[in-house]
């Protein structure tokens, strides 16, 4: 009779750690974080502030897999709560930035931001993240930049690793990464008060964008080889290695000068034949010795040499620009 009622004590134990285990499994993910105990002084409010425990965009199967403010669309958790026109301003706002109104692009991802804010949805990580591209490239001061990397914490901050929305972002701190920013700040558990706290280093001769501007003059005999010449990688990595010397100099990220290109030839009786010698010059325009002009000037004549072999007297002159920046 003992070892009977044993067993059905054991069954009705078995059959309840059963349910609770099917419970359990069943429960989806709560979308709040641990809350810090308040001051002692401080007001317990009637209804904690819910806070997502992960970002948008973790992948998923079904509802269960989100957290509770969000929802599985496509195999993507995305905020159930939304703002159609913040959507709508966050569209506008890529399109400014695709045609360049970077200015623009600002201003209508702040009422993006304030749409979605209205309907007390949380703002998208595409809409965060594209509001901190735009503010970055934007950036031309030290106070804006400061700005901008802040933005850009909130972004990496609000997605997930990998994300798509992240890449402009990342672009566009890299090109900035020669201007003392401490990288390893945005890696911190919370936002750091500063990330333009180290000393500007020297920038890499890949990291400058170079722009030559020329005239297309094929009647002049020979253009066409020094404008070639001009445009190739020797005369680049020289415009490049002048302007790590000016930024050594004024700590600017971006230097221009206007230049005179010049072609003359003259005649060298050989006795038998006669021979054209050349000589290719690359001269400023301003009275300026040192700086970023001098140096091109000085430069490019090394590499232009002799310029293109001739077959009779030249003499012809062409003025051009190049500009250099941090990319």
């Amino acid at each position: 009779m003992v070892r009977v009622v044993r067993a059905h004590q054991t069954a009705r134990f078995l059959l309840l750690f059963s349910a609770l285990a099917l419970t359990a499994g069943c429960s989806r993910r709560i979308a709040t974080t641990p809350v810090a105990d308040p001051e002692p002084s401080a007001v317990l409010p009637s209804a904690p502030e819910v806070q997502t425990a992960l970002p948008e965009g973790t992948s998923c199967a079904g509802r269960g897999d989100c957290t509770t403010d969000q929802i599985c669309v496509r195999n993507v958790c995305s905020y159930r709560l939304t703002s159609a026109a913040g959507e709508i301003l966050a569209t506008a706002a890529r399109a400014q930035v695709d045609a360049g109104d970077l200015e623009g692009a600002l201003r209508t991802y702040d009422q993006a931001v304030e749409a979605f804010d209205a309907a007390e949805a949380p703002v998208p990580a595409r809409v965060v993240c594209g509001a901190a591209g735009a503010s970055l490239r934007a950036a031309r001061t030290p106070e804006a930049r400061e700005l901008a990397a802040k933005s850009a914490d909130r972004c990496f901050r609000r997605s997930l690793p990998g994300a798509p929305e992240r890449t402009d972002v990342q672009v566009a701190l890299a090109r900035l990464r020669y201007d003392g920013l401490a990288m390893g700040r945005f890696d911190r558990p919370e936002p750091a008060d500063q990330f333009f706290s180290a000393p500007p280093t020297r920038p890499t001769v890949d990291a400058i964008d170079i722009a030559i501007d020329m005239a297309q003059q094929p009647d002049q005999p020979g253009y066409a080889e020094l404008r070639a010449a001009l445009q190739g990688e020797p005369a680049r990595r020289s415009i490049a290695d002048c302007f790590v010397q000016d930024w050594e100099l004024r700590h600017e990220r971006q230097a221009s000068a206007a230049l005179t290109l010049k072609l003359t030839t003259r005649l060298r009786d050989m006795g038998d034949y006669d021979a054209y010698e050349g000589t290719a010059e690359v001269t400023r325009t301003t009275p300026a010795e040192e700086g970023f002009e001098a140096c091109l000037a000085s430069a490019l004549t090394t590499v232009l040499g002799t310029g293109p072999r001739m077959n009779r007297i030249v003499a012809w002159q062409s003025p051009f620009e190049v500009a250099a920046r941090l990319q």
